[in-house]
């Protein structure tokens, strides 16, 4: 009986990694078709100079529509998992901590280009032994689910 259940237990949860995993290639190739490309991280971000474990960085473009200000895009950016730590005219940065990880989020509006572009940047520091181990799951989720995220950040770009 018990051995019967744990089976279920462990193909159903499977089932779900396969399909969460695929979820996120269909969701990175939507990125990808909205132009959103990684870039080095940009020398005018707070977080340039930030040493960490990984950082990367990401741009998508805001074709028809754009934040007015950095308060809009903090609207959209966060959303309370995370506390401000920088902000100016054009840049917002958080920060948070998780299971042995600080991670830091810099969103910044570039409106000297055409189109505007709106770039994230993230930097994660670790600091305990799970937050490595914890890491090493996350990274490749994270590299699929950044560009994505950025995407709909541009998306939802008010006109």
């Amino acid at each position: 009986m018990f051995g019967t259940f744990f089976r279920a237990v462990v193909v159903a949860l499977i089932v779900v990694a396969i399909v969460g995993y695929i979820g996120l290639f269909i969701m990175a190739g939507v990125a990808g078709t909205h132009d959103v490309v990684p870039i080095p991280v940009p020398s005018t971000s707070y977080l340039s100079v930030m040493m960490g474990d990984y950082k990367d960085a990401y741009r998508a473009p805001l074709e028809y529509n754009t934040y007015r200000n950095v308060d809009h895009l903090a609207e959209n950016a966060f959303k309370n998992k995370g506390k401000e730590i920088f902000r100016d005219d054009d840049e917002i940065v958080f920060e948070g901590y998780h299971f042995g990880i600080r991670y830091f989020n810099d969103y910044l509006l570039d409106r000297s280009t055409s189109p505007h572009t709106l770039s994230m940047v993230t930097v994660v520091r670790i600091h305990e032994k799970r937050g490595k181990y914890l890491w090493k799951f996350f990274k490749p989720i994270h590299r699929r689910l950044a560009p994505y995220l950025v995407d709909r950040m541009a998306q939802a770009a008010p006109d």
